[in-house]
């Protein structure tokens, strides 16, 4: 059998997804003289334990040639750390040596320096597009059911995956702001006591809030009037 390492007196295939080495449930059941349906039954059972994308892969069929699987359907494959956690229940003498095997031949090349081929290329470039392709079209129905803010917020993010760019630019989010005399209320002081220590200490400034045009009272005219962020609270209480 080419590219092929022998375990146990077993002919195992060499398999490789995403530059790993892994193997599969029947592969393991094979070079440990198990019964077939052993390891994948203790996967079933653990599974809550293993973490997909590091310690096993779920093959679609349309990858079954980049991994050399057999079923038309894809299926599971372990890699190292997974293979290690399925057969911690093997602890016969065998299993443990087809265990050093394992570790020390077979998944110890895979550290070998790995080159894909076009095709492998083209099939991991089209699965990770088809990816954002779907995180985008999430986003935009979510995008849907809101108005405002939350919309324009999903709707800049579905770009982002699209392009790996903010086409749709983030909306500004605001900080409240308060009047002085609101501020004042908070401290126990007048509104011009606030003015007097932010003039005296240069706390109008936008770390501590912003300037807005407001209606003078008594007439139409309007005149600049510093707001304040609530961060201007603790100075003025060290101030006071």
């Amino acid at each position: 059998m080419q590219n092929a390492i022998t375990i146990n007196n077993q002919q195992l295939s060499v398999k490789e997804y995403q530059g790993k080495r892994v193997v599969t449930l029947r592969d393991i059941d094979t070079v440990h003289n198990r019964p077939q349906g052993t390891a994948g039954r203790n996967f079933r059972v653990n599974k809550k334990h293993f973490i997909e994308n590091e310690d096993y892969y779920k093959i679609q069929s349309d990858e079954i040639r980049l991994v050399g699987l057999k079923s038309p359907n894809g299926g599971i494959v372990v890699t190292e750390s997974g293979y290690l956690m399925l057969v911690k229940s093997f602890t016969d003498d065998l299993a443990w040596e087809v265990q050093r095997q394992l570790v020390n031949t077979y998944f110890k090349q895979a550290k070998l320096k790995h080159k894909y081929t076009d095709y492998q290329r083209m099939m991991i470039e089209t699965r990770t597009e088809n990816a954002r392709i779907r995180k985008a079209q999430i986003l935009t129905r979510l995008a849907q059911d809101y108005d405002g803010t939350y919309r324009q917020v999903l709707q800049a993010h579905a770009t982002l995956e699209l392009t790996g760019e903010y086409l749709l630019p983030l909306p500004k989010i605001e900080k409240r702001t308060y009047t002085a005399t609101e501020i004042g209320d908070k401290l126990g002081i007048t509104a011009n006591k606030v003015g007097i220590l932010a003039n005296r200490n240069n706390l109008k400034t936008d770390e501590y809030g912003a300037w807005y045009n407001d209606k003078a009272k008594g007439c139409n005219k309007e005149v600049p009037t510093f707001r304040y962020y609530e961060d201007v609270i603790p100075v003025l209480e060290r101030l006071i």
